[in-house]
């Protein structure tokens, strides 16, 4: 049995960047029955001239959830390395990620993602979303066996340990239903504090307005499956609190501290600020603002789950 497999997912119109394929030939080089079983939604042919290994393309249209499950279902391979299209990896990190990871025979595996090509106002802001998200929010769940997810854009499993033992109900958050199943079953992951690979953040308020629907959807669509139990759906809406509560209710807090004693509002903003850009000091204008302006992301995200349970 092969070590290692890499899952990889197009959209419509998108091709394998060379980022992508760079990867792909640094672990084939490592792990020589390496293959990357490709899922594409249109049937263009696909280009990937400079790959080093072999691509197994399966033309399928869905949720990469739906498409992940299918991997692990058709897999020979131990570790199956799921990344998206658009992802930058530090190789060396990565390499050193996949290597523990197997090395220590641990089910699950994963990362710090960042942002890259950050430019826009909101790409700056979703910039410091991830640096909260990944740096502190994640780390302290997972800490207190309170975290159900994982970086969705790069991780790494074990296919034993997930093949037919995931629920089957469809879902836009992959990485929920993975990181619910790993703490309901008290499966071994390895976390390391580097960053492993670098992500392209939403550029318009629009895209993530619309990537917080797809969240709500993904969210509704996890609390509805029929295999969850009470444990379970505590575990979710303390992920919902964590994540989106929280900072409404932060932000609520800010605003009444602001009308009685602007100074300390302003001053505890800067210190919000300086620790969620500690080692990204280029954020930290865009952190200043992070919990004034990004809670309205928050607040679309409880619409679109009023939405969902009315529906």
């Amino acid at each position: 049995m092969s070590e290692l497999a890499i899952v990889t997912y197009l959209r419509e119109q998108e091709q394998l960047t060379a980022e992508l394929i760079e990867i792909g030939n640094q672990l084939h080089r490592r792990y020589s029955g390496l293959i990357m079983m490709l899922y594409v939604e249109s049937r263009a042919p696909v280009s990937a001239p400079d790959a080093e290994f072999p691509i197994r393309v399966t033309h399928i249209k869905g949720t990469k959830y739906g498409k992940l499950l299918q991997a692990l279902n058709s897999t020979e391979h131990r570790y199956l390395l799921s990344l998206d299209n658009d992802i930058e990896a530090d190789i060396p990190i990565l390499l050193r990620l996949i290597e523990r990871t197997i090395g220590g025979h641990y089910e699950l595996g994963w990362g710090r993602i960042h942002s890259r090509r950050v430019s826009s106002p909101i790409s700056r802001l979703v910039e410091v979303d991830k640096l909260l998200s990944h740096t502190v929010l994640r780390p302290l769940l997972w800490r207190l066996h309170l975290g159900v997810t994982i970086p969705g854009q790069c991780f790494l499993l074990k296919a034993r340990s997930f093949k037919n033992r995931l629920p089957h109900t469809d879902t836009f958050l992959d990485d929920l239903s993975i990181g619910l199943h790993s703490v309901k079953h008290r499966l071994r992951y390895f976390y390391t504090q580097e960053v492993v690979a670098f992500e392209l953040p939403s550029y318009s308020f629009s895209s993530l307005w619309k990537q917080r629907a797809r969240w709500a959807a993904g969210f509704h669509q996890a609390l509805v499956c029929t295999t969850l139990n009470r444990q379970d759906r505590r575990l979710l809406w303390v992920h919902a609190f964590s994540y989106h509560l929280l900072p409404l209710l932060h932000f609520v807090a800010l605003i009444l501290v602001m009308i009685k004693a602007p100074l300390v509002a302003a001053c505890w903003l800067a210190l919000v600020a300086l620790g969620m850009a500690r080692r990204r000091p280029q954020a930290l204008a865009a952190a200043f603002l992070y919990p004034i302006l990004f809670p309205i992301f928050h607040l679309g995200w409880f619409c679109h789950i009023f939405q969902e349970n009315k529906s």
